[in-house]
């Protein structure tokens, strides 16, 4: 069975249809012009399906396969660019020729997989001798999938022919360097030159691996870290290495034009340096010159105390990444490059993990029994993170100056992550004194669209904080100047037309702005989900909370007026503001849980169940559909209910598998139709629906037919952000 999630191969409509053969065992292929035409993926969260009879294998089968060695490769399609000269309107000759993309089916003869593995075992022995190829091993981390796979030879991770294609890139390259070294001309220069085509090899790298994606929206391969993980690829596309336009002959372009274009950015004013010609000074560059250094950032050796005047920058965002885990995947043929070049530098087996300041849950999943007993792994994860982030905030408080700067760049939808950052920042002596919302991710980056994920970041403006008299801040005051900061600055971030999650996001730094100034902070009375001492203490998390409350507050006016007079029951308050902060039906579980408590509801209530379902893989929860929660029995026309949500769910339903007269018929008959509570939840629904939602069009007909009249449009958000 081959395997992929989709069959669509361009914007166009261009696909495949599958042509399963049972009696054979094979499966053919067929062109289709049409998103019709094509078939339905064959995987889907790593469970495969049949394309001859739809039966499903078990959860964990291919897995199983993948590491048994069964798990193989089929070449299906084949891209082709013609390319001709074009002319303009007065007959000249275009610049740039004209070039258009088209799509076959492979033929037997496309795939010379069976060539290049004589090919590389030939060359095997010499290689494994002279370390061609990375034969290290993937070390269980936080996305161990790779192994999953039987991916844990690094070489693994790419074909024999993607094998053999950079194999002999890393071998042309160590015999340039020898060259140059027998000729006595490798000097200073010529190796910087060879580490610039060392990266240039690794972006190649980063094209043409088992975990290269293919995207057919705008019809280029997409990278390997697209999604900042090590997500399986069931079907993947290559870049050869020697081809016209691309491969070499694109990289090395690309990586001269990063180069010029840094050295623009640090040239001195006066061009002493005569890389490249000076540009005319704009009064703002210095005649210093630049200093790099590599040193840790909690540990700025190079610095005396207060002699910074400003600091800039961009911490690891808590769990989102496991950065140097990723860099693996560079880092082994960088070894086989650079590392020829400077093996000082490459040292180690792989990269460091343990100092690096993330919430790695891995470094604490095999630890001993004492450690268990100070919290869950994530726990454990969470204090290394708050560690870690003290340390170098206090490093930073160390050497800025009384009258310095620092600013931070921080996104998270975790209000842990938040949490953490802001005692990082607070006990180390700074205050926050102002936040700036940035855009600073396309809305078409593969980690982020269609999914619960922030377009902007943060800026988090910080200052020393001078010595004073403490003071001992009362909670229910703070709470208050929160609650009414956040009121103030609203109008401000919805000016700038930021989607709702990147408004509860933005909204966090008018909060952490108040508890920063008024740190530390402890509760009249004990809360009641916390015991001891801690009961009574105030965390960033709290003010936070102060935050979306207000935010959820203005968003119930901001989606229906009518909805926010008459909001209903918690559970239905949940349903529409969790979908409007996600922007999507799935959202991650403690996120959403957020959202259930700023509304008085847990996730783990029985009274949630039937609203929503966990996935099967990860944490994220799914919203369910008026007609899934129907077909699941959750609600029907039979069952008796006060929440809004469900008679809303219900109505939609009907009206989606039956027909419109009998959604209105039921409605009249339970007394819904003029009933202001459910109007407003369904006006609510019908704002906050996208484009694709399978009760979207149900529920406008459902409108349209009761209320004679037009139904209310999704609200419109301005894609730019921001007037800054």
């Amino acid at each position: 069975v081959p395997l992929s999630p989709n069959w669509r191969l361009s914007s166009s409509g261009d696909g495949l249809r599958l042509l399963p053969n049972p009696g054979s065992g094979k499966c053919g292929f067929q062109v289709g012009r049409a998103a019709r035409e094509h078939s339905p993926g064959t995987v889907d969260d790593a469970i495969p399906s049949c394309p001859s009879c739809g039966a499903s294998a078990s959860k964990g089968y291919i897995a199983q396969e993948a590491q048994a060695g069964r798990l193989g490769r089929q070449l299906y399609a084949v891209v082709l660019r013609d390319q001709w000269q074009g002319f303009t309107n007065n007959g000249r000759p275009k610049k740039k020729l004209d070039s258009k993309l088209s799509f076959r089916l492979a033929q037997p003869d496309d795939d010379n997989t069976p060539e290049m593995l004589k090919i590389l075992a030939a060359v095997q022995p010499q290689w494994d001798a002279a370390g061609i190829l990375p034969d290290e091993l993937k070390q269980p981390g936080d996305d161990d999938r790779p192994i999953t796979y039987g991916m844990t030879p690094w070489r693994n991770m790419f074909s024999p022919r993607q094998q053999l294609a950079h194999g002999y890139c890393v071998q042309a390259f160590r015999d340039l360097v020898d060259q140059d070294q027998d000729a006595g001309v490798l000097d200073e220069t010529r190796r910087a030159a060879y580490c610039y085509i060392a990266l240039s090899l690794d972006k190649i790298i980063a094209y043409n691996s088992l975990l290269t994606t293919w995207h057919p929206g705008r019809e280029v391969l997409g990278p390997v870290f697209a999604t900042h993980d090590f997500g399986m690829k069931w079907s993947y596309a290559e870049m050869s290495v020697v081809i016209r336009g691309l491969g070499l002959e694109w990289v090395l372009p690309e990586t001269r034009k990063c180069l010029r274009e840094l050295i623009e950015l640090s040239e001195r004013a006066d061009g002493a340096n005569g890389l490249i010609a000076a540009p005319q000074s704009d009064g703002l560059r210095s005649d210093t010159a630049s200093e790099v250094t590599d040193n840790s950032a909690d540990f700025l050796i190079t610095f005396g105390n207060g002699s910074v005047d400003a600091i800039v920058f961009d911490p690891p965002y808590y769990d989102n990444v496991s950065y140097a885990e990723l860099s693996d995947f560079y880092y082994v043929w960088l070894k086989r490059t650079a590392g020829y070049i400077h093996p000082e530098w490459f040292g180690a087996y792989l990269t460091d993990k343990g100092n690096e300041a993330i919430a790695s849950p891995a470094r604490f999943r095999n630890a001993g029994k004492q450690h268990r007993n100070i919290g869950s792994i994530k726990q454990q994860a969470y204090n290394d993170y708050v560690n870690r982030m003290q340390r170098i905030f206090a490093e930073c408080r160390r050497v800025i100056k009384d009258d310095g700067i620092v600013t931070v760049m921080f996104t998270h939808k975790s209000t842990d992550a938040w949490d953490a950052l802001t005692i990082g920042i607070i006990d180390a002596g700074f205050r926050i004194t102002a936040t700036w919302p940035v855009k600073t991710e396309s809305d078409f980056s593969l980690h982020i669209r269609d999914k619960a994920a922030a377009r902007s970041t943060i800026l988090l403006v910080c200052r020393p904080k001078t010595e004073g008299t403490a003071v001992d801040h009362s909670w229910d005051q703070v709470e208050q100047e929160i609650a009414q900061r956040v009121r103030e600055r609203l109008p401000q971030l919805e000016s700038y037309g930021l989607r709702p999650l990147d408004i509860y996001l933005a909204s966090f730094g008018p909060a952490l702005e108040v508890i920063s100034n008024s740190w530390p902070i402890r509760r009249a009375q004990a809360h009641p989900d916390r015991s001891g001492d801690a009961a009574f203490i105030v965390t960033p998390n709290d003010a936070l909370q102060v935050a979306r409350r207000e935010v959820f507050a203005a968003r119930r006016r901001k989606i229906s007026d009518r909805w926010a007079n008459h909001p209903g029951d918690p559970l239905t308050e949940f349903y529409i503001l969790a979908q409007d902060s996600a922007g999507s039906a799935r959202m991650p579980f403690d996120e959403a849980n957020m959202v259930a408590r700023c509304v008085g509801l847990e996730l783990t209530d029985p009274a949630a169940k039937g609203i929503c379902a966990k996935r099967s893989s990860g944490s994220d929860i799914e919203l369910l559909t008026a007609q899934r929660r129907f077909a699941q029995g959750d609600i029907s026309e039979q069952a008796p209910t006060t929440r809004s949500i469900d008679r809303v769910h219900t109505a939609i339903a009907l009206a989606a598998g039956r027909d419109v007269n009998a959604a209105i018929g039921w409605c009249r008959a339970q007394g819904f139709q003029d009933d202001a509570a459910f109007r407003g939840t369904l006006e609510a629904l019908l704002r906050i629906m996208k484009t694709g939602d399978p009760d979207r069009d149900p529920a406008r007909t459902l409108w349209s037919e009761m209320y004679g009249e037009a139904p209310p449009e999704p609200e419109g958000v301005q894609p730019e952000l921001f007037a800054a």
